[in-house]
């Protein structure tokens, strides 16, 4: 019997019997499991799609690209682990989303088999569409595929993808792998149609009783019966049939099928993918098939953290401390008794913005719109103007997706929308797809736009005591990390504390620490690292200051003056591309108020793309640690980018430095 270890490329497979196929498929769900238990990933979506994974390999000549000749894509990119097996990395998958191996999401850094870096909900039919365009242009030969799953059908850009693929005028596949579930519970009205196929059976039946009669009857009465057929068909389409929506955008539809049997997978893979026109195969999957917790709990086993099951209980790793999500929750909840005009939202993330602990405590004041961030930024902006308080919880990553709604429904309105923006800066072994680098540069440039970013839980909560005094638009952002152990007020110099705990004001930083060697600015999570990085210079005698900025838009300008007037190397610091990012905000401030930039070191996330990892290591990488932070700020000190006479004193506290 045929191995996994044994199958190197797709090719071969097709050498298997269908019942080698289905022992295959239990040894890939086997080392899913491994996999996902020892370092966390997305377990269910990839457990439901195996037999359909192995189908499709095995009718199709699935090459690596650009040579193909077939091409298959992945819409949302976390369904894409038994593709991974298949196509030679199963030898190397216990070592799924660690530094320098296989990353949880499609990549072509990785391998040629995988075409698109893929981590957004959406992107599959279009980038399909595209490719097949390609191809037709070229003359090859080639069938392309592309696997819609998790609720991604209702997202905005494969609605987009569908209302074109029509047009195309030659082969193309689109799956919908239909399981019922997006991330968490889907939502919306297509959703709810899907649901209703699933447990209906009204078409299907009746299909195969016609079916049965006609193949009694005598052949002239039989063409009578099947053309009486053909009308009450078209007469269940209009309320049962599955592919009306899509026949309505002009695709052949077929299915459903069971996504789970082999046999049915590959009969019709083989009848359809010869067809010369775009083609919707529309397949049933359970989330977690194949392994009982995950089909029990898909939404919780969507993307665990690594766990242990001894067959009664679940035991998930212990968290090393409050994550900022959870912190972010607990102040959002403590809000909404404070205030019934506040909402939240979500786009299918209850989970992973921390709201499926505030929907049971205001079930009525939560919302979760689906994989479909720019509807949920126009529907905020339309509750915000008719009087209530939206709080949009969207990934950073994800609010990119909702650029144009952010600044056409929100800014240009001016209305107080508070965007909070969780997995900003790195997101650690999601990897590149899912970094938040870029919501500072964007949102910047809009005009009454406030940014903040709190250092601190207690910091946290003033931050969004301060948002329902606003009545302008604004965005929070933290990251995928714990918060610090203890707030910075309990470990800072007792004349600092009185105003380092006050409530917020707009514009307004905070002083956590003195010093007359040099001063780090720092803004938002990564003040722990500027505290941290100040305690080891000050091992080396030198005195280094901490200013808390607390916001990017706008930078506290008589705090700058302050700092620079003084004569010191300034270094800013921030978990965001330097790009359009904090320091340059802060740069620009300077220059507004005719303050010297050349003593301003900008330190932040460097203009390359990082692979999965931790995020302790990416920081690492990126010198955005205590050490980096520390050796970044001796350099500036060290080499001088200042005009200014420094003493003999400090010259020689700098050269002491150079040995760190």
């Amino acid at each position: 019997m045929p191995s996994l270890q044994d199958i190197v490329q797709p090719s071969d497979i097709k050498k298997l019997t269908v019942e080698q196929l289905e022992q295959l498929a239990e040894e890939i769900r086997q080392q899913i499991v491994s996999a996902v238990s020892r370092n966390g990933g997305h377990l269910a979506s990839n457990l439901g799609v195996v037999e359909l994974t192995l189908a499709l390999h095995f009718v199709y000549d699935i090459g690596p690209f650009p040579q193909g000749p077939d091409r298959l894509l992945f819409d949302v990119g976390h369904q894409c682990y038994p593709h991974k097996m298949l196509t030679g990395r199963a030898g190397r998958f216990e070592t799924l989303r660690k530094k320098g191996s296989i990353a949880g999401f499609p990549s072509p850094d990785e391998s040629p088999y995988d075409i698109f870096h893929v981590g957004h909900a959406g992107t599959a039919i279009s980038t399909a569409i595209g490719l097949a365009k390609a191809d037709a242009v070229a003359k090859r030969d080639s069938k392309v595929i592309a696997i819609v799953g998790d609720a991604a059908i209702v997202n905005g850009l494969a609605l987009e993808g569908l209302n074109h693929a029509a047009g195309l005028n030659r082969q193309l596949l689109i799956i919908l792998n239909d399981n019922g579930m997006s991330i968490s519970k889907p939502q919306g009205a297509f959703a709810q149609y899907l649901e209703r196929l699933r447990v209906s059976t009204t078409y299907d039946e009746a299909k195969r009783v016609a079916e049965r009669l006609v193949g009694r009857l005598p052949t002239n009465v039989a063409h009578t019966v099947e053309a009486v057929w053909h009308h009450v068909k078209e007469g269940l389409k209009s309320a049962v049939w599955p592919g009306q929506p899509f026949e309505s955008f002009g695709l052949k539809y077929f299915g459903p099928v069971n996504g789970h049997d082999l046999t049915e997978l590959i009969q019709t893979l083989s009848e359809i993918k010869h067809l010369q026109t775009p083609v919707v195969l529309h397949a049933r999957t359970v989330k977690g098939n194949g392994y009982k917790i995950a089909t029990e709990q898909p939404t919780r086993f969507h993307s665990p953290t690594s766990f242990k099951f001894d067959g009664e209980e679940v035991q998930f790793a212990p968290a090393s401390g409050k994550s900022w999500t959870t912190a972010f929750a607990d102040a959002v909840i403590a809000l909404a008794k404070q205030d019934p005009r506040v909402f939240a939202l979500t786009a299918a993330m209850p989970d992973g913005t921390g709201l499926s602990k505030f929907a049971p405590l205001f079930p009525d004041r939560f919302m979760d719109v689906g994989i479909c961030e720019s509807h949920l930024t126009a529907f905020a902006a339309g509750m915000c103007r008719g009087g209530l308080r939206p709080y949009a919880c969207i990934y950073s990553t994800f609010a990119q997706r909702a650029f144009d709604q952010i600044w056409q429904e929100i800014a240009l309105q001016k209305l107080p929308v508070v965007f909070c923006m969780d997995r900003a800066g790195f997101v650690g072994d999601d990897g590149a797809v899912h970094h938040g680098f870029m919501d500072q540069a964007f949102l910047r440039p809009m005009p009454g736009m406030i940014l903040m970013a709190p250092s601190d839980e207690s910091e946290l909560n003033r931050c969004l005591r301060l948002t329902l005094k606003l009545d302008q638009p604004s965005a929070i952002r933290y990251p995928r990390d714990t918060v610090p152990a203890e707030d910075f007020e309990k470990v800072i110099d007792p004349a600092l504390r009185d105003q380092a705990t006050r409530e917020w004001e707009i514009g307004k930083s905070r002083r956590l620490r003195q010093g007359d060697d040099a001063t780090i600015i720092s803004y938002g999570a990564l003040t722990s690292h500027a505290m941290a990085a100040a305690k080891l210079l000050e091992a080396q005698n030198l005195r280094v200051g901490v200013i808390d900025a607390r916001f990017c838009k706008p930078v506290d300008s008589e705090m700058l003056k302050a700092v620079l007037k003084a004569g010191h190397p300034v270094l800013t610091l921030e978990d965001h591309a330097i790009q359009n990012g904090f320091g340059t905000a802060v740069i620009e401030c300077a220059v507004e108020n005719q303050l010297p930039t050349e003593l301003i070191t900008m330190l932040g996330m460097p203009d390359r793309m990082f692979a999965h990892a931790t995020r302790k290591e990416q920081l690492t990488e990126a010198g955005l640690d205590a050490p980096g932070v520390a050796g970044a700020l001796s350099h500036a000190v060290l080499v001088g980018t200042t005009p200014i006479k420094r003493n003999a004193e400090l010259r020689a506290k700098t050269l002491r430095l150079t040995a760190m």
